[in-house]
């Protein structure tokens, strides 16, 4: 009898030691993922996405149990098994095609849950962008969670850290997630809260660059909406360039909705159009050019044409596709020449005949001659445009020119009236 207890002491005692090197053997082979995955192991009853962390911690165990050890592989396999993954019954069977066990899950008291999702403290119309993203997210990782028993969380909330992480990318990217667990009591028994919070992540967006061109609209009211685009476009300050790069769309919206609500803007009966470039200095490209009027001021200087003075003039338009709908426009420009103080007037009308492009005839004054006309812009600032005009009794006027900036354009000018005929000519827009 003595011998008897001994060996059921001395088998005890084997199977604590064993259980617990293999408790340790299971925590490495999960977290550390040194276990290489037995194909002969089953799992059931977990939900799907918990099934590959469950096997490699229970693979790394049973690859490290002794065939012929003293003790039953199968039983030491689920003495690990009940004591790490809590929240379950664990059972372990053999399979029938072979010797490798089939390992069974069955909650224990399953929670109900509840998802919460607290949404950052964003501003009008951001927060509804926001709310458009997150749209059913509750619902979707309330799927994940509905069979988990909260206790399962002590070493399943990596894996739903993961789990959640993809949705959240999915839907927001740029933004991070913290998640917060807590039981509830209620009358129907304990329920588990997981509370989602989010905030934004790197890069941000840090400032925004607008520029607003414009060939009907004088520079000083470009560069007034301009300014107050920047305010208007601020509550996309501080968000996440890669969510901000997938609503692109509608801070174009947000700001071409912000410009035509301008009293410039419906006075002018202009059309507005908007490109947004996100990046952590967001740039904002506009074109605002009016359907019915032109009305331009500018001053001018020549370098290498022997006898021209500086300029300034003035130009108002008129168009008239609103009234007639044929797109005809109709201008009246007057040129000063600031060294002999002598202007010239001109008056014609032009059409266009393809995109950007127009054609046209004008009559000048004093000289009384007509001219034959075509313009080519790309309505972008930093970018090339061109004219051209001939008359019989002068030749050819033409000029290269490149829109530096929104107030100035640098031109190479080729006058066939002048002795000098190629110079250059620089244009203050004001």
């Amino acid at each position: 009898m003595a011998s008897e207890r001994c060996s059921k002491t001395k088998r005890g005692l084997y199977g604590a030691v064993v259980v617990s090197w293999l408790t340790a053997a299971l925590f490495f082979g999960v977290f550390l993922s040194v276990a290489s995955p037995c194909d002969a192991l089953a799992v059931e009853g977990l939900p799907e996405w918990v099934v590959p962390y469950a096997m490699r911690g229970l693979s790394a165990v049973w690859d490290e149990i002794p065939p012929t050890g003293g003790g039953d592989r199968f039983e030491t396999l689920a003495l690990v098994a009940r004591r790490l993954f809590a929240g379950y019954r664990v059972t372990v069977q053999r399979l029938p095609t072979g010797d490798g066990p089939r390992v069974l899950f069955e909650a224990q008291n399953p929670s109900l849950w509840e998802v919460r999702l607290t949404t950052p403290d964003l501003r009008p119309p951001v927060s509804s962008w926001f709310a458009r993203d997150v749209g059913d997210m509750g619902g979707e990782i309330g799927l994940l969670i509905e069979a988990l028993p909260v206790d399962a969380l002590s070493w399943a909330d990596a894996a739903l850290h993961e789990q959640v992480g993809r949705i959240v990318e999915r839907r927001l990217p740029g933004w991070k997630f913290s998640l917060l667990v807590r039981l509830e009591r209620e009358e129907e028994g304990e329920k588990g809260i997981l509370q989602l919070s989010f905030r934004p992540d790197q890069p941000l967006v840090l400032a925004i660059t607008p520029s607003i061109y414009s060939s009907t609209l004088p520079v000083m009211l470009q560069s007034d909406l301009s300014a107050r685009l920047v305010p208007g476009l601020s509550p996309i300050i501080g968000l996440p360039v890669s969510w901000i790069a997938g609503h692109h769309r509608d801070v174009e919206a947000l700001a071409q909705e912000f410009l035509e609500e301008r009293n410039a803007i419906s006075n002018t009966r202009s059309r507005v159009e908007i490109a947004f470039v996100p990046d952590q200095i967001s740039r904002v490209e506009g074109t605002v050019n009016s359907e019915r009027f032109i009305f331009q001021v500018w001053l001018s200087a020549y370098a290498g044409i022997k006898g021209r003075y500086p300029e300034a003039g003035l130009l108002l338009g008129w168009n008239t596709k609103q009234f007639s709908g044929v797109d005809l426009e109709f201008y009246s420009e007057t040129i000063l020449d600031l060294g002999e103080l002598e202007a010239t007037s001109r008056l014609g009308g032009r059409f266009p005949i393809g995109k950007n492009i127009h054609a046209g005839i004008e009559v000048e004054w004093p000289q009384q001659e007509f001219w034959y006309r075509i313009w080519w812009s790309a309505e972008r600032i930093r970018r090339p445009y061109a004219w051209w005009r001939w008359s019989p009794g002068y030749g050819h006027n033409a000029a290269l020119g490149y829109r530096v900036n929104e107030y100035i354009s640098v031109e190479v000018h080729y006058d066939n009236r002048y002795r000098d005929k190629l110079g250059l000519k620089g244009i203050l827009l004001l």
